[in-house]
């Protein structure tokens, strides 16, 4: 199987090979989150698979890269990425505002990118704990994976600190609202130096996103990876792509945001021309890192797939401004997010017809 570098088949690989694997491996998760013996923890983690599914279907189209190691790749980014969606359901739906509890929590996400790491009691902050061995078992199955990834030491150390970027996070955005600031702010002082010129809430954006995780990984199943490109893989996810990501995943939550008076980056620009011109900057500087990765024009498709998927979102066609500046970001990724936005978006209609 060659890595698809265009549309039309790339989408066929995708409805082909990655979602029945993805789908088969996920529904094992979900079986085991219906039988966790605590009544809140089990109702967070069927929430966090029932809502956020397409986390995993979007992160398994990584697998087309790695060809004979393509189900090894999605088990991985499946118990990642569901661990990280039930840790943030607990960090934002519960009524714990303690920063050692999320600090706890997060820590499942480092053991999980360190085989031989001893798993500990996440919750330790927390009343509930009896989750029947569910969270423990995300993390080793993550751990079984990584160490047979012939180049996973040469990844490893990068994952884990945007692993450690994406706690950090976390913890900072759910304590105290009025804490909530002044530490991302003294956060950001402590990492500026690190990263191109941004503000302290470009680069919390950049910080949410697993894709960068996800491409080390995808990497580390070939044997021939060097330092020197492990490198390059890193830079061309972290910052720009992360960041194009999550100001995507922040533009869509905008109406809900508000009436819920939650944290969103993006009320942070001065202006709406303000956020869609650095929305395009930040497209640029991906685009521009991303041609020099391994199979570049296949992370081209990623970028153009990513807008298109969350414009598509009937949070945005449903709101008549939002759809209108979703125009805008549709023509930055061109010809290839147009018919990935048409693709997504006959794949939602359908959705809906099949369930009514």
């Amino acid at each position: 199987m060659t890595v698809p570098t265009k549309p039309i088949p790339l989408l066929v690989n995708v409805y082909r090979e990655v979602i029945p694997t993805v789908h088969r491996y996920f529904d094992r998760w979900k079986k085991f989150a219906e039988v966790i013996p605590d009544p809140e923890l089990r109702s967070q983690a069927l929430d966090a698979i029932a809502k956020k599914k397409f986390h995993c279907e979007g992160g398994g189209v990584f697998s087309l890269v790695a060809k004979d190691r393509m189900d090894d790749l999605v088990q991985f980014i499946i118990a990642y990425q569901i661990t990280c969606d039930y840790l943030d359901n607990l960090c934002d739906q519960s009524p714990s505002l303690d920063p050692n509890d999320f600090r706890s929590l997060h820590q499942a996400l480092l053991d999980a990118l360190t085989p031989g790491a001893s798993l500990k009691n996440y919750y330790e902050y927390r009343k509930e704990s009896e989750d029947g061995g569910y969270l423990h078992a995300l993390v080793q199955t993550c751990q079984g994976i990584l160490e047979t990834f012939p180049s996973f030491e040469k990844v490893q150390e990068s994952m884990l600190e945007l692993s450690g970027y994406y706690g950090d996070l976390q913890v900072h955005k759910h304590v105290v609202k009025e804490e909530r600031i002044p530490r991302l702010e003294k956060w950001f002082s402590l990492h500026q130096h690190k990263v191109p010129d941004m503000t302290w809430y470009e680069f919390s954006a950049c910080t949410a996103s697993t894709l960068g995780i996800y491409a080390m990984a995808t990497y580390a199943t070939k044997p021939d990876l060097t330092e020197e490109t492990a490198q390059i893989i890193k830079e061309g996810y972290y910052p720009w792509m992360q960041g194009v990501h999550i100001l995507l995943d922040y533009f869509i939550d905008q109406e809900e945001d508000i009436a819920d008076d939650e944290l969103n980056f993006l009320f942070y620009y001065d202006s709406e021309e303000q956020m869609i011109e650095r929305f395009r900057y930040f497209v640029d500087k991906a685009e521009e890192f991303i041609a020099k990765l391994p199979d570049p024009e296949f992370h081209h498709m990623i970028i153009r797939g990513i807008i298109a998927i969350y414009i598509a979102d009937e949070k945005v066609q449903g709101d008549k401004e939002l759809k209108k500046k979703s125009k805008q970001m549709i023509k930055m990724g061109g010809l290839p997010t147009l018919l990935f936005f048409m693709n997504r978006w006959m794949f939602r209609r359908d959705q809906k017809k099949s369930t009514t």
